[in-house]
């Protein structure tokens, strides 16, 4: 048997190598000559204890000598020469051959063993383990070659790299240590008994989703039978793919005709019926035609919630017709309906998508160059003012420049006709300086469209720096980067941008450098808005960063520089993060701690102010962030239940969350016994969609309950409890909420039936409460006095018009974004008051001035509010120095609790009830403030919503709440969230990868389980243990999301 070893980056081929020397304790050298062309082993000596230098060893001038004493000296391995195997070695340090290898950080390795007919027996990661232990993961087939359990990795002893000859016994004794008594340390599938293979279940470790225990994924094929599947076609007029036509829909799919296959999640049970199933339809081709899903919206019996998807005769999906949809037996899908439900794709005779049209939002024109680029994009809010957005590529297809242009008397179709014209000039060349659009471009303006008269939004250069004048002293190359000297050799990277700043004359400007390695080593960026100019330094070992230091400058301030320093283990799992501001005292931000397998179990943060534990279960899904039944110095616990609740009826099984339960220091009661704070808990319960429809408080104070949707995912009602009054005892329901929509998935009007002016404000009670543009924005919240929303062609909003009839004036927000839509500023004018935050990357500045009176010394300085770092911000304090405030978060990055130590005493001082409980007597807090939210996201009130020291209002999902003028949504950066209602005020720029749902949806109604990221993308990633999102969901659940959801 012949071993093939491969080595990653050197990319040689070794023959039989099994082992690498172990480093001596000691070495001699002796009656030699070091020369350059010595071997590594007289060149760079590695020893544990000592290395002996004998006065007959020279060392020849000019030659590269390092005697090093290693700490962690590279151990052996033993792989097993009588198997087949595959040995995989990653090289983290730059070394010149294999001798090289001198510490165990210097390689990451792995073999995997097969049998004689080429089958993987074990994979093991080489000393993947916390103490440098193998993590073997056992394959075994059944008799027919398939590979029914795929069994959970552990944690193997003994010689490294080895074939493991009781390796399915020795996973199911480490899983059962590390988890208790499991029949099944391994995922199974059952097969149908066919030739074909196909999956009838799939059972899951842990002895609750064990094969036969009730709760697998289950799956069953069939055909569609005479009445199942409604058949829709697509006609086009006079045989132009460009009129495409809706037809059909009145009769069915003969039977046998489709491909069927139910899928039932792992909360089915015998008694559910459709209900926790998910039908997908395909034709003979393959394709999609329908996903069918069930849920009530309104009767006890579980509806059909269909969405189907109609393809052209060339195979392009030409429209989906989501649930709710009525169609007609007799009309089939109404025009009405087509308009404000489905989604509708246009194309060329070249298969080119050219429109498109998303429910409740205005046709989207595309124009192609001969080279099947996009060219001019225009929106329904474009056409209104003749505009249309270009781009122009470089001649490898690269963006060059964009921009928006005004074209009049043209529509797309003349303007394809125009472009199909050109047979020259299709892209733009480097060159020297040309003044387009009142912009110096170092692109001509050779491609369509002619740019002379646009405005240029962006610019991205590549290649070379030749865009960077001579006497520019911001962007120039540094020559080197922690003694790694700038590469010239800039071919295909990307080196420098322009973005606009939008409805100013200002620019940000970029340059990236990189070294020989073509990484980034020092990014500088000047915003001449903000009039800041960030730089971000790079210090790198052969494949991990080590270092950074951020010099952030802004007017005529003296520089912050910040410096982050990173230690990793053998693996490159992130160990330590130390931060240093300016001259003042290095901060630990988090030390990590992992287990056996690799996973995060201990992240201290703040050199030991906090130590946040992980715990999980078999199937890796996040249990605990601190153990809430220990009685410890934990500010914060946070409990997660799935199957393991008390209550069986509230046992979930397929991965959503049945309770959650969480206490913290900063009670304002406490248990007489421990001393802890008193947990708080929500219960909750879900729909067959996996929609949230109550989440049930052990207080009482909190529930919501009542929540319904119509076939879209649209909120129908909603009841939530809570502090009825502030500042009072009085609980109760605060909202009893209505929601009235169009014919689409635009809602009209919230109705409170509870009367109560605290949670949602029903401020309007007659007409519609809210408006919309064509793209389908909201421009109009009567019940907040809102009366104008203005957009950009990012459909971002840049300024709000509020009711004030206090003064009888209008109060506005304004913002400023650049071109790539980031948020730079927002003005907030309450006369006669004016609120200016500017956001310049992870540093926040305020400015705050009366416009009432003559204008005073210091009215347009800007002071620095805070800076972000990975475990919270730091905050300047009255001494010239910082202060760090810690986050604590919960599963979804929701802030929790807020902590510094602002005595510099070494731990957070805790007073409840006016009484000193950290034991230090000193009588002071420094929890700053505590968070707990309704699931979607509204906060609670009533208790422990004490604010101390600065306001920080960024809370939930770790995202902005601005709650300026009575807007009150969350900030997102795409989209602006209302919790009070559940909902975006804007449809969701991807919504074509969610077409089963409305586009205003919320996290698919799912806020306990899921995330959003930037208001345009659903996650069924958690948040939590290293601050970093991380997939603690199984596989399976993203799959039952994506065939529910898309």
């Amino acid at each position: 048997m012949k071993n093939i070893t491969p080595y990653i980056v050197v990319a040689l081929l070794f023959v039989g190598i099994t082992t690498v020397a172990q480093v001596n304790t000691t070495v001699t050298i002796q009656n030699k000559t070091i020369t350059a062309s010595s071997s590594e082993a007289d060149r760079l000596p590695v020893a544990t204890q000592a290395i002996i230098i004998k006065p007959t060893t020279h060392i020849q001038a000019g030659s590269n000598f390092h005697a090093i004493i290693s700490e962690d000296p590279y151990i052996n391995l033993s792989l097993d020469d009588t198997q087949n195997y595959i040995f995989t070695r990653a090289y983290q340090t730059e070394m010149t051959t294999p001798g090289g290898i001198k510490n165990n950080k210097d390689v990451i390795e792995s073999v995997t063993y097969f049998d004689g007919l080429g089958r993987p027996m074990q994979q093991i990661g080489i000393k993947a383990s916390n103490s440098k232990q193998d993590i073997v993961t056992f394959i075994d087939y059944d008799e027919y070659g398939r590979q029914e359990k795929e069994y959970l990795p552990y944690e193997a002893t003994g010689n490294l790299g080895s074939y493991r000859t009781n390796a399915e016994s020795a996973t199911e004794s480490f899983i059962n240590n590390k988890y208790g008594t499991t029949p099944n340390p391994f995922s199974q599938k059952t097969f149908e008994p066919s030739p074909l293979n196909r999956v009838l279940k799939q059972a899951a470790p842990g002895n609750d989703w064990r094969k036969g225990g009730g709760h697998e994924i289950e799956f069953d094929y069939q055909s569609n039978t005479a009445t199942e599947v409604r058949y829709f076609t697509v006609t086009f007029t006079n045989d132009d793919t460009a009129v495409p036509t809706l037809t059909g829909g009145t009769t069915f799919y003969g039977a046998n005709e489709l491909y069927k296959t139910i899928t039932y999640d792992e909360n089915h049970t015998s008694t559910s019926g459709t209900a926790h199933s998910t039908e997908e339809f395909k034709d003979k081709q393959g394709r999609v035609v329908l996903k069918r899903t069930y849920a009530s919206t309104g009767s006890a019996t579980p509806e059909a919630h269909d969405t189907y998807y109609v393809y052209d005769d060339f195979g392009n999906l030409t429209y989906v017709i989501p649930p709710k949809v009525s169609i007609n037996a007799t009309t089939g899908v109404s025009d009405t309906q087509l308009a404000e439900l489905c989604y509708q794709y246009t194309y060329d005779h070249r298969n080119r998508l050219i429109k498109k049209k998303i429910p409740g939002k205005g046709e989207e024109y595309i124009v192609y160059n001969k080279l099947d680029q996009p060219v001019l994009t225009q929106d329904a809010n474009l056409r209104e003012d003749s505009a249309w957005l270009f781009t122009k590529y470089d001649a490898f297809g690269r963006v060059a420049y964009t921009g928006k242009i005004t074209i009049t008397g043209k529509n797309r179709e003349q303007l394809q006709t125009e472009i199909n014209a050109i047979t020259a000039n299709l892209w733009v060349t480097r060159g020297a300086p040309v003044l387009i659009g009142g912009t110096i471009i170092y692109y001509d303006n050779g491609s369509y469209p002619n740019a002379q008269n646009a405005e240029v939004l962006t610019i991205n250069y590549y290649d070379n720096y030749s865009f960077i004048s001579n006497g520019d002293t911001v962007l120039n190359n540094p020559g080197s980067v922690y003694n790694t000297t700038i590469t010239n050799n800039t071919k295909s990277l990307a080196t420098g941008s322009k973005v606009k700043v939008l409805g100013t004359a200002f620019w940000i400007n970029t340059a990236t450098y990189y070294d020989n390695k073509a990484r980034p080593i020092y990014v500088v960026s000047e915003n001449e808005y903000l009039n800041t100019v960030d730089v971000v330094e790079t210090k790198m070992d052969f494949v991990r960063v080590l270092e950074t230091k951020t010099t952030h400058t802004k007017d005529s301030n003296d520089p912050i520089v910040t410096t982050d320093t990173f230690t990793y283990d053998h693996m490159g799992r992130l160990l330590t993060q130390n931060q240093k501001i300016d001259t003042h005292a290095s901060e630990q931000i988090v030390a990590n701690t992992y287990d056996e397998l690799g996973q995060l179990i201990t992240k201290e943060v703040g050199g030991g102010l906090q130590e946040v534990d992980y715990t999980y279960n078999i199937r890796g899904w996040l249990t605990d962030i601190n153990n809430d039944t220990k009685n410890d110095d934990d500010l914060f616990n946070f409990g997660i239940k799935y199957n393991d609740i008390t209550d069986p009826t509230k046992k979930l099984f397929n991965g959503n969350i049945s309770q959650t339960s969480w206490s913290t220091a900063n009670g304002t009661t406490s248990d007489p016994e421990t001393g802890n704070a008193i947990s708080t808990s929500y219960t909750y319960t879900y729909d067959a969609l996996n929609r949230i429809t109550a989440a049930i408080d052990n207080t009482g104070n909190y529930n919501l309950t009542g929540v319904s949707y119509d076939k879209n995912g649209n909120i129908s009602t909603l009841e939530r409890k809570g502090q009825r009054q502030a500042n009072s005892t009085n609980f109760g329901v605060m909202d009893n909420l209505a929601y009235t929509y169009d014919t689409g998935n635009k809602l009209r009007s919230v109705t409170d039936g509870s009367g109560i002016q605290t949670g949602f404000n029903d401020g309007n009670t007659s007409g519609d409460d809210y408006t919309y543009d064509v793209n389908g924005n909201m421009t109009l919240d009567r019940n907040k006095g809102i009366t104008g929303i203005t957009y950009n062609h990012l459909n971002l909003p840049t300024n709000v018009v509020v009711d004030n009839p206090g003064s009888g004036l209008s109060s506005t927000i304004q913002y400023v974004y650049d071109a790539s839509g980031v948020k730079l500023s927002k003005k907030v004018t309450d006369y006669p008051n004016e609120n200016t935050t500017l956001y310049t990357g992870g540093y926040v500045y305020k400015n705050s001035r009366s416009i009432g009176q003559p204008p005073q010394p210091g009215d347009f300085e800007f002071s620095l509010q805070f800076m972000n770092h990975p475990e919270g911000y730091t905050e300047p304090n009255t001494n010239g120095g910082y202060d760090y405030v810690y986050q604590l978060k919960d599963h979804l990055g929701n802030i929790r609790l807020s902590l510094s130590d602002k005595d510099k005493d070494g731990k957070i001082d805790v007073l409840r009830n006016n009484v000193d409980v950290d034991g230090d007597n000193d009588n002071h807090m420094e929890i700053l403030e505590e968070k707990n939210y309704y699931p979607f996201g509204m906060q609670h009130r009533g208790y422990n919503d004490t604010q101390r020291g600065t306001p920080h209002n960024y809370g939930f999902h770790g995202q902005e709440t601005e709650e300026e003028l009575g807007k009150n949504t969350i900030a997102y950066q795409w989209r602006d969230y209302d919790p009070a209602i559940g909902r975006f005020n804007k449809i969701d720029r991807f919504a074509e990868k969610y077409d089963g749902l409305s586009p205003y949806s919320y996290v698919a109604n799912d806020p306990i389980n899921l995330i959003e990221i930037a208001g345009d993308s659903i996650s069924v990633n958690f948040y939590g243990k290293d601050g970093k999102r991380l997939s603690s969901i199984p596989k399976e659940v993203q799959e039952m999301f994506n065939k529910e959801y898309g």
